[in-house]
C-alpha cells in the first residue's frame, strides 16, 4: 500500500489527539505535518517544545523534528499539498445546553474548501462529534474530497502509547477505499479494524466514553452505601471486577470524573437521545451522580472539622487525573470553589500544574509537604503517585488537627492511623481488612 501513496500525512489541530496523532504517525514511518492556527503554538513546537504535560513525547517529537519526518506550518495550503490523507483534530467543547459545540470543526471543513486538496484526498474526522455529523461534513466536502470517521481511544498522559497501541482501528465510511487508505496507516500495529458506517463509528466513540464514565458512577454510588452499611467499597468492586464479565477497570471510587472528554460525552450524548425522542434516563443518572460526588467529599472534610469556615486546607492535586497538566474541567477546581464559598482557605500542590486560574482565596505551594504545613486537614484531590511517597509522620507534625481525607483512596490508611493521623476515604473502612480475593473458577 504505501509504494502506491503519497507517505504524507497532514494533521488539522494540534491539541493532545492531533500530537499524539502526528508523533504516533511519525513513530509508524510516515511524513507528517502538523497545521494549526495558533502561531506561537507552532513556533515553540518546531522548536521542540511541547505545549502540555504528555508522557513520552518529548524525545521523539524532537527526533522526528530532527529527521524532517514531522514539520509543522501555519499555512494550510502547505500543510495539505500533496497529503492524500488529512486527518482533523479540532476540539469539541460542550455548549451551554450540553450539546457538542461543532464551530471549530466547521471552520477547518470550510478552510479545506478554500484550497487545493491532492487529487483522491481523504479527510478523516478523529475530533468527538454526535451521530450525522461526519455525514453533513461529507456533503459539505463532496467533490472535493471523501470524508470518513475515524474516533480516537486516547488517554491523557498516555495518547502516545495507546495511539501506538489501540484495542481496535475503527473506520466509518461510505468509501471501502478511502477506508483502505486510512487503514493502511496502522498496518503495522496488527489491531483489529471495524469497518462500519460513519454514524456507528460516532456512536461507538460516545457510547464508549459514556460507558466508561457510568462505570465511574456506578462505583462512586456503590461507596457511597458501602460507606452507610459500615462495608469497604474496595474490597466489594475488587470483587465485583474479578467477574471476567464485568472487570475491574473505571470500578474505582473518588469524586467522579473530570476532565475535557468524559462529562462532554455524556451531555452530548444525552442531547442527542433528548432530540431523538428516546429515553436518556441513565446518561442523566450517571450526571447527577458525577455532579452529586464531589460535594460528598467535601461534605466529609466539613463534618470531621466540626465546619469549614476559617478552616485551612491542604489540596494534593490540580490536574483531572495523574500524569497530565489538565485542569480542563477538574473537579478539583470545583471542590476549590466549593471550599472557598464556605470560608474555607485551600492551598494547593500539583506535580504538574505550575500556573492556573484559581478561586479567590486559594493559594499554590511549591511542594506537597508545604501546602500541608499548618493545615487543619489534607484533602487528596488527584492520583498522583508521588503522593503515595510523603512520609505520614511528616505529614503528621504539619497538620494542626490530623485529619486526612483521601479523595482518590491513593493512600494507605493503615500507615497513616498509625502515626495517629485520622483518616476518610470513598467508601472505605478507616482499618478495612486487607484481604486477598481469588478469582473463582
Amino acid at each position: 500500500m504505501r509504494s502506491t501513496m503519497s507517505k504524507k500525512i497532514c494533521i488539522v489541530g494540534t491539541g493532545y489527539v492531533g500530537m499524539a496523532s502526528a508523533i504516533g504517525l511519525a513513530e509508524l514511518g510516515w511524513s507528517v505535518v502538523g497545521y494549526d492556527i495558533m502561531t506561537e503554538r507552532i513556533a515553540g513546537l518546531r522548536a521542540g517544545i511541547t505545549p502540555y504535560r504528555e508522557s513520552g513525547i518529548d524525545e521523539p517529537l524532537r527526533r522526528h523534528l530532527a529527521s524532517g519526518a514531522l514539520s509543522f506550518v501555519t499555512d494550510l495550503a502547505a500543510a495539505v499539498h500533496d497529503a492524500r490523507i488529512v486527518i482533523l483534530t479540532v476540539g469539541t467543547p460542550s455548549s451551554s445546553d450540553g450539546s457538542a459545540d461543532l464551530s471549530a470543526l466547521r471552520a477547518a471543513t470550510d478552510a479545506l474548501l478554500r484550497v487545493p486538496l491532492a487529487p483522491s484526498a481523504v479527510v478523516v474526522v478523529r475530533s468527538t462529534v454526535p451521530p450525522g455529523t461526519t455525514d453533513a461534513l461529507a456533503g459539505v466536502l463532496a467533490g472535493h474530497a471523501r470524508v470518513i470517521y475515524a474516533p480516537e481511544f486516547l488517554r491523557e498522559g498516555t495518547a502516545l502509547r495507546d495511539f501506538l497501541h489501540p484495542d481496535r482501528i475503527v473506520v466509518g465510511t461510505e468509501s471501502v477505499g478511502a477506508a483502505t487508505a486510512y487503514a493502511a496507516l496502522f498496518e503495522a500495529l496488527e489491531a483489529p479494524v471495524l469497518l462500519t458506517s460513519r454514524c456507528n463509528a460516532e456512536l461507538i466513540k460516545g457510547v464508549s466514553n459514556a460507558f466508561l464514565a457510568l462505570k465511574i458512577s456506578f462505583a462512586n454510588e456503590i461507596a457511597n452505601l458501602c460507606e452507610e452499611l459500615g462495608a469497604d467499597a474496595g474490597d466489594v468492586l475488587r470483587g465485583v471486577g474479578y467477574d471476567r464479565r464485568i472487570g475491574g477497570a473505571f470500578l474505582a471510587p473518588g469524586i467522579g470524573f473530570g476532565g475535557p472528554c468524559f462529562e462532554k460525552d455524556v451531555k452530548s450524548l444525552r442531547c442527542v437521545a433528548e432530540g431523538a425522542g428516546t429515553g436518556y434516563e441513565l446518561l442523566g443518572a450517571v450526571l447527577r451522580v458525577n455532579n452529586a460526588q464531589p460535594a460528598r467529599v467535601v461534605e466529609t472534610l466539613a463534618r470531621e472539622l466540626g465546619g469549614l469556615d476559617g478552616a485551612t486546607i491542604a489540596v494534593w492535586g490540580l490536574a483531572f487525573k495523574a500524569g497530565t497538566d489538565d485542569v480542563r474541567d477538574s473537579l478539583a477546581l470545583r471542590i476549590l470553589g466549593d471550599l472557598v464559598e464556605r470560608g474555607a482557605r485551600p492551598v494547593a500542590y500539583d506535580p504538574a500544574v505550575r500556573t492556573a486560574v484559581l478561586p479567590k482565596g486559594c493559594r499554590l505551594a511549591a511542594n506537597a509537604l508545604e501546602a500541608a504545613t499548618g493545615a487543619d486537614a489534607l484533602l487528596v484531590l488527584t492520583e498522583w503517585p508521588s503522593f503515595r511517597e510523603v512520609e505520614p509522620v511528616a505529614l503528621a507534625r504539619r497538620l494542626r488537627r490530623g485529619l486526612v481525607v483521601d479523595g482518590r483512596n491513593l493512600l494507605d490508611p493503615e500507615r497513616f492511623v498509625a502515626v495517629g493521623l485520622r483518616y476518610r476515604g470513598v467508601g472505605r473502612s478507616v482499618d478495612p481488612v486487607q484481604s486477598s480475593l481469588a478469582v473463582a473458577g
